[in-house]
């Protein structure tokens, strides 16, 4: 055991501490408030001065000239005499927006000034179209990487089964990109697409009428035999609705007026529902949808483990359904997914970073976009076009930085106590092991530094770190003859693999 989780501490490497210094400014570096008030006013009026005549100040990072003519080099934004002066007094030093509302700066596109220089609201703006972390994926271009098995699963589910479909999964797969895809192909087959997002405050009747509302009079069917043939002119089906609340009868009656169109309706976020009431009409719809002939098909997407974490327990509409569980990427496709974000923002990933990137995403998209994202960033602000190692361990201090509260705790809860060393070795080789498309592994699939076989109490340490003393960082999933293991959050695998690669200067 001790010599299977023996220590391997490593002395950082040259890029790692060059990482580590452009996010660790020197305490040295920052300038003391002065006690003397004019003294202070001065320095205020002398650095207001400098910003407003002087040229910006050289600095090892710079933006070099995007090729082709569509691409301009990037140029420092002026400032104006309003942005550029600073308060006066010991606000002096405090951190600066990296570019103010006048240089068109739209908000998804952040600045980073304070930890990069030479990034500009157009390099920043081009960076983050190609690699998109906190965005999901809104068009089927080529930044649209993988996942053609799941998507053929879920044409053939609404195409061919008339079944509805649940997409669940950890957060980070990426289903709300997917289930964007799917709403713009169903669109383009003709279906009437229609992609709605749920929250805590919204009640069932809420989403209902919204939908509605996009459903245009143009698809009602008239005749004697509906309960509408007095409406003479509506302009949306919502106007067919009873005031305030409604049952899922009144709105089947509704929806049952629809011709010469199929609805597909996408709720996305679902786990966000936590009105009992909502879940109870959403199971009934199913089932009214399934035995009657009304043209439309839901598909639910949110955050789950399992069908039941999602709907609730009602087993008379799960045969009406077709459950997805969205699996980790594979390897092949985070690189694709690199490659990607790399040619759409005119930049090249060394191959050894791309698959340091993959070893550390472990499949799950939103990391790979996130470190592409923060290397590429390094790589513009040091004035290169290709990004190796040492834009990779600055992207991975930035993403440890900005790590879940809750993955850190859990992490630093794993660790405490007694046998601190072993445990950290035991979390490792668990998000080292190999893992199935949902996460899962095997004990006996783990192994050490030396590639030897793991010891007689890692069984016992691995049970450890499922309870609440070491952060419940693990979940235990008992299977005849055996019991494998997930990280409780997804993300927290990733963490752990970044984290223990910094401090072991293994980047």
């Amino acid at each position: 055991m001790r010599n299977f989780f023996r220590k391997r501490r490593g002395v950082d490497t040259p890029e790692h501490d060059a990482a580590a210094a452009t996010i660790r400014p020197d305490a040295a570096g920052r300038g003391e408030a002065r006690s003397d008030a004019a003294a202070r006013a001065t320095a205020a009026a002398a650095v207001a001065a400098a910003r407003l005549t002087a040229p910006a100040a050289p600095s090892r990072l710079r933006p070099v000239p995007a090729a082709g003519p569509e691409r301009r080099a990037p140029v420092a934004p002026a400032l104006p005499p309003a942005a550029a002066a600073p308060p006066a007094g010991d606000a002096v030093d405090l951190p600066r927006f990296a570019f103010p509302v006048s240089s068109a700066l739209k908000p998804q596109r952040g600045g980073e000034a304070a930890l990069l220089t030479g990034l500009t609201p157009e390099v920043n703006g081009i960076l983050r179209e190609a690699f998109t972390p906190t965005r999901p994926k809104k068009q089927l271009n080529s930044l649209f990487v993988g996942r053609n098995a799941t998507l053929k699963r879920i044409i053939s589910a609404v195409e061919e089964e008339r079944a509805h479909v649940i997409l669940f999964g950890d957060r980070g797969r990426g289903k709300t990109s997917l289930s964007n895809a799917i709403e713009q192909i169903a669109a383009q087959a003709g279906y009437l697409a229609i992609k709605m997002t749920c929250s805590g405050e919204l009640t069932f009747e809420d989403i209902f009428r919204h939908v509605l509302k996009r459903i245009p009079s143009t698809y009602y069917r008239s005749g004697s035999d509906s309960p509408f043939a007095s409406r003479r002119t509506f302009n949306s089906f919502a106007e067919l609705l009873p005031e305030g609340t409604f049952s899922v009868t009144e709105l089947n009656d509704v929806l049952e007026t629809i011709q010469n169109t199929h609805v597909l309706l996408i709720l996305d976020e679902y786990d966000r529902v936590t009105d009992e009431d909502f879940r109870n009409k959403l199971a009934e719809l199913f089932k009214n949808l399934t035995d009657s002939s009304i043209p439309m098909t839901l598909m639910v997407v949110g955050v789950a483990e399992n069908l039941d974490q999602l709907l609730g327990k009602h087993p008379s509409i799960q045969r009406s359904l077709v459950p997805v569980h969205l699996p980790l990427m594979s390897d092949e496709e985070i690189e694709r997914l690199i490659h990607a974000g790399a040619e759409n923002a005119g930049l090249s990933f060394a191959a050894d970073a791309v698959r340091r990137i993959a070893d550390f995403a472990r499949g799950l998209p939103y990391y790979a976009q996130l470190l592409g994202l923060h290397s590429a960033r390094s790589a513009f602000s040091r004035g290169a076009r290709d990004v190796g190692r040492e834009d990779l361990a600055y992207a991975v201090s930035r993403c440890l930085q900005e790590a879940e509260r809750g993955i850190v705790e859990s992490y630093n809860r794993a660790l405490a106590g007694r046998r601190r060393d072993t445990l950290e070795d035991v979390l490792h080789a668990a998000a080292l092991c190999p893992a199935d498309a949902y996460g899962a592994f095997d004990p006996a699939d783990m192994t050490g530094p030396d590639g030897a076989a793991p010891g007689r109490d890692v069984a016992e340490l691995l049970e450890r770190l499922t309870g609440d003393d070491h952060g419940a960082v693990l979940v235990a999933m008992p299977e005849p003859g055996r019991i494998r293991y997930r990280f409780r959050n997804q993300m927290a695998r990733q963490y752990v693999l970044m984290r223990i690669a910094e401090e072991r200067g293994a980047i």
